[in-house]
C-alpha cells in the first residue's frame, strides 16, 4: 500500500505537466498539416516521452527500496543519474523543436495592418 502511494503521489507531481501537454497536442493536431506542425507534434512527443520517462525512473529506486534492496539501489544510483541525464537531453530538445515551431509560425503571421 506505501508503494501505491509513493507512485500516486509521483504521478500527481507530474500531472500538471502531462495536462499542459494534453491540451497542447489538442491545438496543434487542429492546426494545419504543415512543417511546422509536424515539428510541434515531434516536440511535444518527445517532451511527453522525457516526462512519462522521469516518471518510470524515480519509480525503480522507490520500487527497490519498498522491497528492501538498498544495495541494489546504490549499485543502480550511477545508472538513474544517467538515465536522467537523457531524458534531460531529450527534455532540452523537446522544448528546442517546439520554440522553433513557435518562432517559424510567429513569423509566418502577415502583419497587420496599420
Amino acid at each position: 500500500m506505501d508503494l501505491l502511494l509513493s507512485l500516486l503521489g509521483m504521478a500527481a507531481l507530474r500531472l500538471p505537466v502531462l495536462i499542459a501537454l494534453a491540451v497542447s497536442l489538442v491545438w496543434v493536431v487542429d492546426a494545419p498539416r504543415g512543417t511546422i506542425r509536424s515539428v510541434a507534434l515531434w516536440s511535444l512527443a518527445l517532451l511527453l516521452l522525457a516526462s512519462l520517462a522521469g516518471l518510470a525512473l524515480n519509480v525503480v529506486p522507490t520500487w527497490l527500496v519498498q522491497r528492501g534492496e538498498y544495495g541494489n539501489v546504490q549499485m543502480l544510483s550511477w545508472l538513474l543519474r544517467g538515465g536522467h541525464f537523457l531524458i534531460g537531453l531529450v527534455d532540452a530538445l523537446g522544448t528546442v523543436l517546439l520554440v522553433w515551431a513557435m518562432t517559424r509560425a510567429l513569423r509566418n503571421r502577415s502583419a497587420p495592418a496599420a
